[in-house]
C-alpha cells in the first residue's frame, strides 16, 4: 500500500502537453495560462518569496489548517482520513444567492525531494459516504511546487486545473481565474506574515 501511494505521488495530474502563455502579473505574481479547446483552462502562477522553502512547505502541508489557509475564499476545508503525510478534504467554497455552493473532496500527496524541495500534488477523491453540499466540483487536479532558491528565499509555482463546477457568464470566469492564482501565493504570504507585494 505504501508503495502504491509513493508511486501516485509521482505521477503528476498536469498533462504535459499543455501550451501556457503569460497572461499577467500582480502582487509580484507572474501568471500563465493554457487554453485547450473544450476544456477549462489549466493556470500556473509563479512568485519568488523571501523565506526558506521549509517554512512554505509546513504551511501547504498543515491541512488541518486549509479553512484558514484559504479564508475567505473557502467556507469548509475538513480533512476526511490521512495517511503517509497526505490528505483527504472536503471542501465548500461558498456562493452568493440565488447560486448553489461548490463543494469537491481532493486528496494531496506532498513529495519532498532533496534540498527542502516540495511538490504536492492533488486531484479529486470522492467516495460513497464522503459529505456534500451544494454542487460538486467533478474535476479537480493540480501541483505546487516549492524549490529552494537559498537559506531564506524559494520559489513557489502553482498549477492547477480551473474547473468552476457549472457554466458561468464568461467575464466571472475571467475573474475566478485571474483571482485565485494570486490570491494562492497571497494566502502563503499571510500565513508566513510576509508583507504583502503592491500590485
Amino acid at each position: 500500500m505504501i508503495a502504491f501511494l509513493t508511486l501516485a505521488a509521482l505521477v503528476s495530474a498536469i498533462p504535459a502537453d499543455l501550451p501556457f502563455e503569460k497572461w499577467f502579473t500582480a502582487h509580484g505574481v507572474q501568471v500563465e495560462i493554457a487554453r485547450k479547446p473544450g476544456s477549462p483552462p489549466w493556470l500556473r502562477s509563479t512568485a519568488e518569496l523571501p523565506v526558506g522553502a521549509e517554512k512554505v512547505a509546513s504551511v501547504l502541508t498543515d491541512f488541518r489548517h486549509y479553512a484558514e489557509f484559504f479564508s475567505p475564499a473557502v467556507k469548509k476545508a475538513n480533512v476526511l482520513d490521512s495517511e503517509g503525510g497526505g490528505a483527504r478534504l472536503h471542501f465548500v467554497w461558498p456562493y452568493p444567492f440565488p447560486l448553489r455552493n461548490r463543494d469537491a473532496v481532493v486528496s494531496y500527496r506532498p513529495e519532498r525531494g532533496d534540498g527542502g524541495r516540495l511538490v504536492l500534488t492533488w486531484k479529486n477523491d470522492a467516495r460513497p459516504g464522503d459529505p456534500h453540499e451544494g454542487i460538486r466540483i467533478e474535476r479537480v487536479a493540480g501541483e505546487t511546487v516549492v524549490e529552494p532558491l537559498g537559506p531564506d528565499r524559494c520559489r513557489v509555482t502553482y498549477t492547477y486545473l480551473g474547473e468552476l463546477g457549472g457554466k458561468f457568464p464568461a467575464w466571472a470566469e475571467d475573474k475566478a481565474w485571474r483571482e485565485e492564482p494570486v490570491q494562492y501565493i497571497r494566502a502563503i504570504r499571510r500565513r508566513l506574515n510576509l508583507p504583502d507585494v503592491p500590485k
